[in-house]
């Protein structure tokens, strides 16, 4: 089981989606790394509890990508 989470800004709102197999959960956390919004947001892609990507999206509208791991089997 796959999931992919926004947290936007401070608040401690989080948009969660659960995916079965890890291609929909890729095309998804790609989607939303490219969103802009006015506030820093944070766009987690986790395996069960492991966290397999991590991007964080910048006000100015640049994002650093930090990637934990490459491959999601």
């Amino acid at each position: 089981m796959y999931s992919v989470m926004i947290r936007i800004g401070d608040a401690r709102k989080i948009k969660r989606e659960i995916f079965d197999n890890s291609v929909d959960a890729e095309a998804y956390f790609n989607k939303l790394c490219e969103r802009r919004t006015e506030y820093p947001a944070t766009v987690v892609l986790t395996e069960r509890i492991l966290v397999r990507k991590k991007f964080r999206i910048d006000k100015n509208h640049k994002g650093e990508r930090f990637i934990i791991n490459e491959e999601i089997a």
